[in-house]
């Protein structure tokens, strides 16, 4: 039975199916040559208003006017402004949308999540408001980079890894904030659950890192071309545990552990086996990239791998997903005129695609 389930205008899944955030002022007075009681020998004369202040008073009503408009206009700025604003700061915080909690189980008994797709999606009522690409907070986290699309920005917000967390060197080590903070909660689960000492083998990797490292003959099946790499993005990190290999993460309990609680910090099992004919890598159970918990938790869901799931996004432009009462919802535009549009009612946050449009999760 196919598990997409096909209702008018809009596909849904159901859960356990798997189709493949002045005071003090003081008068003085100047002394007066006049004696005490001495009366003044001419009379005050009235001022009347100047020609600028008479002008200002008449202009005033016309100002009125104007903010009037433009409060109530079908684009009203302080929307447009409070949609950019929260999701700066939703950005500059790394807050992840609807921040799901780390102990969110992936299984049968996990209750229904409803996952909506196409044109009834509870996206469409979302109010929106127009802003220019230019004034967006690019997170990163979607960017898909592999051998078909390159890199097309440089990365940002980059931190030294040590000390927040064990690395194989200490100096030119990097990786994106939120990926760092994501990498550091999982390795302080994995030590309270006693499962392992985990620590980074390779982060961020510059552009002629990548060169020297393609060059010198590295395996093709696991290493790409300059500019083609994730780790360009600081979103991804090699992960090993002490004593154990490369390859030997796949079958050890440390391993296994990764792929089965990344999710819940945002990660994901970027190339997984049984996915080469997508990804174009082999089976790398080392290699983890930061996307975000709301995309790692439905990527892990419904089985997809990376460029599954953006192409699905790009295919449907909106999709909804509903858990434990709460929507989430994850749109896709392409700019037009330089300008996408945002919710301004609802938090976010945008990433590029890398491939000319952004992806919006609002929540």
């Amino acid at each position: 039975m196919d598990p997409i389930r096909r209702n008018n205008r809009h596909e849904t899944y159901v859960s356990g199916q798997n189709p493949r955030n002045s005071a003090g002022y003081h008068q003085s007075r100047r002394p007066n040559a006049r004696t005490a009681g001495q009366e003044r020998s001419r009379p005050r004369r009235r001022r009347g208003l100047s020609g600028k202040a008479l002008a200002a008073l008449l202009l005033l009503p016309l100002a009125a006017a104007v903010v009037m408009i433009t409060l109530f206009s079908g684009t009203a700025a302080p929307n447009h402004v409070e949609g950019i604003r929260r999701m700066r700061n939703t950005a500059e915080a790394g807050n992840d949308p609807a921040e799901l909690p780390l102990d969110y189980p992936i299984g049968e008994n996990n209750g229904a999540d409803i996952i909506y797709a196409g044109d009834d999606t509870p996206a469409g009522s979302i109010p929106l408001t127009p802003v220019t690409v230019n004034d967006i907070t690019d997170t990163g986290y979607l960017a898909l980079v592999n051998y078909q699309h390159p890199i097309q920005n440089k990365p940002y917000m980059l931190s030294g890894a040590w000390p927040t967390v064990a690395v194989s060197r200490i100096d030119d080590m990097y990786l994106h904030d939120s990926a760092l903070r994501a990498v550091s909660e999982m390795f302080s689960s994995a030590r309270q659950e006693e499962i392992a000492s985990f620590f980074v083998s390779s982060g961020f990797r510059s552009y002629d890192a990548q060169v020297i490292l393609y060059d010198n003959g590295a395996n093709s099946a696991f290493v790409k071309p300059p500019g083609h790499s994730e780790h360009h993005t600081g979103l991804a990190a090699d992960i090993l545990a002490p004593g154990v290999g490369m390859m030997e993460m796949a079958y050890s309990p440390e391993g296994e552990w990764l792929a089965a609680n990344s999710y819940r910090y945002g990660l994901i099992l970027r190339y997984p086996q049984g996915a080469t004919a997508v990804t174009g890598i082999e089976f790398e159970p080392w290699h983890f990239r930061y996307v975000g918990r709301v995309h790692a938790y439905f990527m892990r869901r419904v089985n997809l791998v990376l460029e599954e799931y953006i192409a699905k996004i790009q295919s449907y432009e909106h999709l909804s997903f509903e858990k434990n009462g709460l929507t989430y919802h994850i749109m896709h535009q392409v700019p037009k005129d330089g300008m996408i549009y945002v919710p301004y009612a609802l938090n976010f946050t945008v990433s590029a695609d890398n491939m000319g449009g952004y992806i919006i999760t609002a929540w």
